[in-house]
């Protein structure tokens, strides 16, 4: 017996667990999931707001202030029909922002694409504030994407000089397209349309509960949607309203005598569904209490008072249950239970039916107390069901709190500090807690708006010499960040982008600063390379292009070169498109470099697929020295090199020693702390700058005091601005 619960928990574990994790991986890197988890989180605040309101609203009518509690409650009316325009809004400000597009004309796009769409299904329909989140997700969506499509179409067509140009071709043709299409639809198939529409009213009357296995569909149809973000009240509003109307109408004919009240009713799922909010959260805030060490504490704070009455958005995008394929099994099957449960029990007439209407914002025990007319069995049951709950979360809570092993550290990006991480439970589970703290795409977003909302980026270079005159001949450019009071972070905050799929976004900011700053201080320096990282997510950016020729329309210093190192060190995805890029930028006149080579992925196939310059051997051969056939390996490997007929530059050498065997193995360029670590552009500018002034000392045997007259190296900027 013991063998056999052994096995079953390795299965669950070494599968079922890895498998759902491996879904989320998916998830998280898919854009579209991106941009409803954005949006979604756009309008939390206004459901927060919202959730007050009402509450304002109880507040007031239970003290008698009528007219103010009517005021509140149209006031939330108001903020109900701005949800979806908002979050149709920022669906266009989040596409905009990925992809480096005008937000004005997505905004534009995006709300005009939504008019359309509300017009067709709706002839009678004037304004757009009567709209659904599907409609304001799915139009937000289809104009954006069709814009980006035209876009990408576009630039194949035409070498653009002027970005805004496209911006607006673009703009106006998929509007003209979206427009075109819609009257197609609208005029040829009209009635297929109305049948359509009349299918998915019909669809959605599944999920009004008449009865016991449709109540069943509908804690389904609420809880469910929030994986994505989605509140179910807002996808099907409408089942909302009617089944509200038909509670207050058979209560009323209840009380005159008229009829048996309905077990099924909207308070009873708030009463027994909804404890602390949707998925009955109020458990699981109470098992995070019972983790002492959690880090998930601070949660509390802001979450706990709302679950009070019944808000639980902070908790299910801080925790997150949002996009969690692990934590979403109990948060669905706890309200579920709890309706069979409390289903049971008033049919049993255990406890007594609903016989009042009491606000969902009302707090869990006196909303039992007041809508089933005092009971006391109905105040036993709720606590009974907040307990399950708590037994039904607390294993998933457990085990998704502890973080990553000891060997997995993580470097606070203000403070510089190591934090160490507990070991988990999941030791069956490959790589369970590096998944899961890896890919967490919520936790990179605040990251990186901690990063922005606490300082800037600044550039730093670090020199390539030339080992047979220890002359500086390139120059790499490499990312910082600066914090509001002067500390430097190295980019270990570079995962952070790579994991929400920002990474052009940093590439093309380097790219675009690294050669102004060139341009602007290094002018007096000649015959040399500027090195940028491109990262794989950046090679297959369709707007790569379009920013390399926009960057290099002002030529660079003489005799300077652009070089991108690609790293051997990250997986690419799309090889094929890789190399056709890289083919593209050559032709402009760019070299490519293989950065990390020996340290990563297919390294041969690199090497025989991909158009090259330049070989940077990682610091992994240099340490390789040390061992008795390191000097061969090392020196087979320049041979390797050199049949392609690349450079090659070796990095991290940092002492004589290692210096000295670099050389006897016949590498020419070098790069590392024994000659230069990361500079501020100032003191690369000092160096170039006293390089320069010895080479005119030397071509014309001239005294110091006269070649002191040559030009120096200028500062019109400050370090990486």
């Amino acid at each position: 017996m013991a063998l056999g619960n052994f096995v079953r928990k390795v299965w669950l574990h070494n599968h079922l667990l890895h498998r759902l994790n491996s879904s989320q991986i998916r998830l998280l890197n898919n854009r579209y999931a991106h941009a409803i988890i954005a949006s979604t989180m756009a309008i939390v605040p206004l459901s927060i707001v919202r959730g007050l309101v009402i509450t304002a609203s109880v507040i007031c009518e239970t003290a008698g202030f009528n007219d103010a509690a009517l005021w509140f409650m149209q006031l939330q009316i108001g903020f109900l029909a701005l949800a979806p325009l908002v979050l149709n809004i920022y669906i266009a400000v989040h596409w905009a922002v990925r992809n480096r597009l005008s937000q004005i004309y997505c905004i534009a796009l995006s709300i005009s694409t939504l008019m359309i769409f509300r017009r067709i299904l709706d002839n009678n329909a004037q304004f757009f504030l009567d709209i659904s989140i599907p409609m304001a997700l799915v139009s937000g969506i289809i104009g954006n994407v069709l814009q980006e499509k035209v876009s990408k179409i576009l630039l194949k067509l035409h070498q653009w000089k002027d970005n805004n140009n496209i911006t607006v071709i673009s703009f106006f043709t998929t509007l003209a397209i979206i427009a075109l299409f819609s009257s197609i639809i609208k005029l040829g198939a009209d009635n297929e349309l109305n049948s359509a529409m009349h299918f998915f009213s019909s669809l959605s009357l599944y999920f009004y509960p008449t009865d016991f296995l449709h109540g069943i569909s509908y804690v389904l149809l609420r809880s469910v949607p929030w994986f994505f973000g989605l509140h179910g009240y807002y996808l099907f509003m409408d089942i909302d309203v009617a089944f509200t109307a038909a509670a207050k109408i058979n209560i009323s004919d209840w009380h005159n005598g008229h009829g048996a009240l309905n077990i099924l009713s909207p308070v009873f799922y708030d009463m027994w569904c909804n404890s602390g909010g949707t998925g009955n959260t109020l458990s699981l805030i109470i098992c995070i209490l019972m983790q002492k060490k959690s880090t998930h504490r601070r949660l509390l704070a802001v979450s706990a008072p709302m679950a009070l009455f019944n808000i639980n958005e902070p908790l299910i995008f801080g925790f997150p249950i949002v996009l969690n394929p692990v934590m979403i099994i109990p948060f669905v099957l706890t309200p579920l239970l709890s309706y069979f449960v409390a289903y049971g029990a008033t049919y049993l007439d255990v406890i007594p039916r609903i016989s009042e209407i009491v606000s969902w914002s009302t707090p869990g025990p006196i909303k039992v107390w007041l809508a089933s007319g005092h009971s006391l069995n109905a105040l036993m049951l709720y606590i009974f069901l907040v307990i399950v709950g708590v037994l039904i979360y607390r294993p998933f809570v457990k085990n998704s709190l502890k973080q990553t092993s000891t060997e997995n550290t993580d470097l606070d990006l203000l403070t510089g500090e190591m934090k160490i991480h507990q070991p988990t439970d999941f030791e069956m589970v490959p790589n369970y807690s590096h998944v899961v703290e890896e890919n967490s795409y919520i936790e990179a977003q605040l990251q990186i708006e901690k990063l922005q909302t606490s300082g800037k980026f600044i550039l730093y270079f670090q020199p390539q010499v030339r080992l047979s005159d220890h002359k500086i001949v390139a120059l790499e450019a490499l990312i910082r960040h600066q914090s509001d009071d002067g500390k430097i972070t190295p980019p270990v905050f570079l995962k952070y982008y790579e994991r929400t799929g920002l990474m052009p976004e940093i590439d093309f900011w380097v790219m675009e600063h690294a050669l102004s700053y060139v341009r602007e201080n290094m002018s007096e320096a000649e015959n040399m390379a500027i090195s940028i990282n491109i990262s794989p997510q950046t090679l297959i950016d369709y707007r790569l292009l379009n920013v390399v020729r926009k960057v290099l329309a002002e030529p660079l210093p003489a005799g300077w070169k652009l070089e991108f190192e690609i790293t051997e060190s990250q997986k690419v995805q799309e090889p094929v498109r890789v190399a056709e890029v890289l083919e593209k930028m050559r032709n402009l006149g760019i070299k490519i470099a293989l950065d990390d080579f020996g340290s990563g992925y297919s390294t041969l196939h690199y090497l025989t697929r991909y158009p090259l310059d330049k070989i940077k051997l990682d610091r992994s051969m240099v340490l390789g020295l040390a061992k008795p056939d390191g000097f061969n390996f090392l020196k087979q490997v320049v041979k390797l090199c050199t049949v392609i007929q690349c450079e090659i530059l070796i990095e991290g050498v940092e002492t004589a020693e290692e210096l000295d065997q670099v050389k006897s193995a016949g590498i020419e360029l070098c790069q590392g702390f024994l000659f230069h670590r990361p500079l501020p552009g100032k003191m690369v500018c000092q160096l170039l700058t006293e390089q320069r002034t010895k080479e005119l000392q030397t071509a014309s045997n001239l005294q110091p005091d006269i070649v002191s007259e040559g030009k120096p190296c200028l500062h019109s900027r400050p370090d990486g601005a």
